[in-house]
């Protein structure tokens, strides 16, 4: 997580990623290179013909689906975000905090924030009053909560893929598998009596010991916030559920455009997922580059020619990454704000 500019602990490499994130409309050109790079190389893969038959058979009614895909993602993730924060009376965000948080942390801060998104939900926790500990935690439950949802999807998407004799790759669906014993592993990980163990030795431990506490807290509030009542944290799994929907969604409408998706919904979501080991939230400069070569592979793997997924993820991308710029900028005076308010809020408390 950030440290603050006066901490004597901020050296000169991080000194000069702040100034640089500070001024995110001239990173932009980063991840933009990276972005355009991924998919030349990419076209050339595809070749020509192949790019050229694809963009002959277009759908223009399909983009009202990536829009609408995507407003509800960004609905979702608001409520997920409200509803992590204010786990074991944690700070209570206000939906205009939350909304500028999600649509920062998407928009121009993914892009240029060297810890992604992630750091404007951090900022938003700190200024709401929580300490440096908690609000780390929440941010890793955050992340948590993102996989908890989709995994399972995925696993049954992956068992359905192999049920209906798909012509997908065992490679692809299997490994989904694993999301059993680590879920497993989570819940013994995530007992209130280990957390509180870890979370006892953690302002002693070294720097590893200490980030494995905060990843035991935030499983911890994870845990919370499944075992609570459906009124107490619901919104925050339906919202988690409905970012991921609205974001496959997106996805569908994107490939549809091209001409019908030559896939089933399953193998949809075992592509997206496989493309999507890490999410555009938590990678710096909202993952560009690395999703679009992901992504495009993962659905040629599960059955999309090569040309039109390559075509689907750029326009995707424009929805999912760019597009989400736009309103970034509207709300980019706050965010800054906010992050003058976490510098002042570290200097005070004397924490990097």
């Amino acid at each position: 997580m950030p440290a603050s500019a006066g901490s004597p602990s901020t050296g000169p490499l991080r000194r000069a990623l702040g100034w640089v994130e500070r001024r995110p409309l001239l990173v932009l050109l980063v991840p933009a290179l990276l972005a355009l790079g991924a998919i030349a190389g990419l076209a050339d893969i595809a070749g020509s013909e192949r790019l050229d038959r694809a963009e002959h058979n277009i759908h223009p009614e399909w983009l009202v689906l990536c829009f609408f895909g995507e407003l509800a993602a960004y609905a979702g993730y608001v409520l997920a975000v409200r509803d992590t924060a204010k786990v074991d009376n944690g700070p209570k965000l206000s939906f205009g905090h939350s909304i500028q948080a999600v649509v920062g942390g998407f928009g121009v801060f993914a892009a240029t924030r060297t810890n992604g998104g992630f750091a404007v939900d951090y900022w938003a926790l700190r200024t709401a009053g929580e300490d440096r500990n908690g609000a780390v935690a929440r941010v890793l439950a955050l992340g948590a909560l993102e996989y908890a949802v989709l995994a399972p999807a995925t696993l049954c998407a992956a068992i359905a893929v192999i049920a209906a004799g798909e012509d997908v790759s065992l490679g692809l669906t299997l490994p989904w598998l694993a999301v059993i014993p680590g879920g497993l592993a989570a819940v013994w990980l995530s007992s209130p009596k280990r957390a509180r163990r870890y979370a006892q030795h953690a302002p002693d431990a070294g720097r590893v010991r200490q980030a494995f506490a905060h990843f035991v807290a935030g499983l911890s509030i994870l845990r919370t916030m499944f075992l609570a009542p459906p009124r107490e944290h619901g919104l925050g799994l339906l919202g988690t559920a409905l970012y991921w929907a609205g974001d496959i969604a997106c996805l569908w409408g994107a490939l549809a455009f091209f001409g019908s998706p030559p896939l089933s919904v399953p193998a949809l979501i075992v592509g997206y997922s496989t493309g999507y080991v890490l999410t555009r939230r938590s990678l710096p400069a909202g993952g560009a580059g690395v999703v679009e070569i992901a992504l495009t592979f993962a659905l040629y793997w599960v059955g999309v020619p090569f040309g039109r997924a390559l075509l689907g993820v750029v326009v995707y991308r424009l929805f999912n990454l760019w597009l989400p710029i736009l309103p970034a900028l509207a709300v980019l005076p706050d965010v800054n704000e906010l992050r003058r308010d976490f510098d002042e809020a570290e200097r005070e408390s004397g924490e990097g």
